[in-house]
């Protein structure tokens, strides 16, 4: 068992660079005893003879005490680490955030995110992953996620931490071909009779069918796909219209056909964009500072 301390190795390694037990109290700021009882402490639990003293000309070392201190100055600056490293997670400035993404919002924000974070915050390790809704509120719940980004849809996340971080206005995507194509806004009575291009994306269909149904549209479903590139590709392809909460910065699908956005003229139910925890947000200021960060470059980007 180790029986020297911390303290004691400071006082041998400060003495043998200032060269004298009175320059190193000085340099400590403690009294020459102080020094000289760790000093021969030290000696005593070691069975070493750390130094040579010479009758004012202060010590030097012996060649034990080199190849002590050689082994000490590693240990002290391990120690120096870990209290520097301590004093971070004291202040919530290191440690882990586990992180999950509904996945159509990961492909649009997540990396974005985690890498404006993790620039504020280096010492922050975000460990994400992306799932469906259901499976992101279930992860919180378990405790094996800390925070979600994640749409706020039904009661999926009932009983959950939320805090919207920004609202989606859902817009409709048409081929650059369609005679609506060029309008500045569109309502969806105007689509009546347009077969549709469904995205059907787990928790998203019910959002989208009840858009759909608040004006009596139920139109016929001539393509559906998991993918919102697979809906854009099919829009572009001609197979009809679709209504989308997110799109890409371009129009062009992977198909190599213009797809066309057009906001939605009246009333209707935005999408919340949400952070969601199992805990009050306070109770981790980690998790604190990713939703307030979130918030912050969500509301820049839009």
């Amino acid at each position: 068992m180790v029986r020297f301390t911390l303290r004691q190795l400071e006082y041998a390694r400060t003495v043998a660079r200032e060269g004298g037990i009175a320059q190193a109290a000085r340099s400590l700021n403690i009294s020459q005893p102080s020094v000289t009882q760790g000093l021969n402490k030290l000696e005593a639990v070691t069975g070493l003879v750390l130094f040579e003293r010479h009758h004012a000309r202060g010590v030097t070392l012996t060649a034990q005490g080199r190849q002590f201190l050689d082994h000490a100055g590693g240990l002290l600056e391990h120690a120096a680490q870990v209290a520097r490293d301590t004093a971070a997670l004291a202040a919530y400035e290191a440690g882990e955030l586990r992180l999950g993404c509904f996945t159509t919002i990961a492909a649009f924000y997540l990396s974005g995110l985690i890498r404006s974070f993790t620039d504020l915050y280096p010492g922050i390790h975000v460990v994400a992953q992306e799932a469906t809704l259901d499976l992101l509120a279930n992860k919180l719940r378990d405790g094996d996620l800390d925070v979600c980004l994640t749409y706020e849809i039904g009661d999926t996340l009932e009983g959950l931490s939320i805090r919207t971080l920004t609202t989606i206005e859902p817009t409709v995507i048409l081929p650059s071909s369609h005679p609506f194509a060029g309008k500045s806004s569109i309502r969806l009575s105007e689509l009546v009779g347009e077969p549709y291009v469904m995205y059907d994306g787990p928790g998203s269909r019910e959002y989208f069918d009840a858009l759909l149904q608040t004006v009596g549209l139920s139109p016929r479903i001539a393509y559906a796909s998991q993918s919102l590139e697979g809906v854009r590709s099919a829009v572009g392809a001609g197979f009809g219209f679709s209504i989308v909460a997110l799109r890409p910065a371009h129009r062009t699908t992977y198909q190599g056909n213009d797809v066309i956005a057009i906001p939605i003229d009246g009333p209707i139910q935005g999408l919340g964009l949400v952070a969601a925890s199992r805990s009050i947000p306070e109770e981790n200021r980690i998790v604190s500072r990713f939703i307030d960060h979130a918030y912050q470059q969500l509301n820049q980007i839009r």
